[in-house]
């Protein structure tokens, strides 16, 4: 049970919530940084370009790869040949890059990937989101899934559509959401914190 209600998501709240989140100047710079870094580096075909993609992605989104799975899973993900399916918006992009055999799921890692070179096709995954939009689940029942379906990419882009929809924010990119989804599971979680 949430220990108060939920701001219902409009139009200003999701603006205010965006601009608390580009207003962090952490997240303005590291938000520049990876932006730079794409630019440089847009193709996923040399290994040394992904792996400084991997280590600087992991740190700043803190996606908690492995140091020893840094090298190994950018071999992974220059083998992949997955430019062109980011560039359609495919989520089987975000499965492929998580599914790498003999490694841990790296799935909040892999749609943080996809999003940050295709931002209006993908969606973030991370525990905040998670928390955001199982509350609003919770709360308003704006759609009916199971938890776990978070952890299915497919599903995941379902449900954060809807969401959008529901709540009549279809003028906002995925990225404002997930910006607005953050910054909300992230006092969600930091409320319970304090509670306890």
């Amino acid at each position: 049970m949430l220990a108060t209600m939920l701001r219902e998501p409009t139009i200003d709240l999701v603006l205010q919530e965006c601009a608390a989140f580009d207003n962090d100047p952490f997240a303005e710079l590291s938000e520049k940084a990876l932006e730079e870094l794409r630019l440089r580096f847009p193709r996923n075909t040399e290994i040394s370009h992904i792996l400084l993609k991997v280590i600087v992605l992991n740190q700043l989104y803190s996606t908690r790869i492995n140091y020893i799975d840094l090298v190994p899973f950018a071999l992974h993900i220059t083998g992949l040949g997955i430019d062109e399916t980011i560039e359609r918006g495919s989520p089987s992009a975000v499965d492929q890059i998580w599914n790498c055999e003999g490694m841990r799921n790296y799935y909040s890692f892999a749609t943080k990937f996809c999003s940050w070179h295709h931002p209006a096709a993908y969606p973030i995954y991370d525990h905040y989101v998670d928390e955001c939009l199982w509350a609003y689940k919770k709360q308003d029942q704006f759609f009916d899934f199971h938890r776990q379906d978070l952890y299915d990419y497919e599903k995941l882009v379902k449900i954060v559509t809807i969401f959008r929809e529901h709540y009549r924010l279809g003028n906002f990119s995925f990225r404002q959401i997930d910006k607005f989804l953050w910054q909300t599971g992230y006092k969600i979680l930091s409320e319970r914190s304090a509670d306890l």
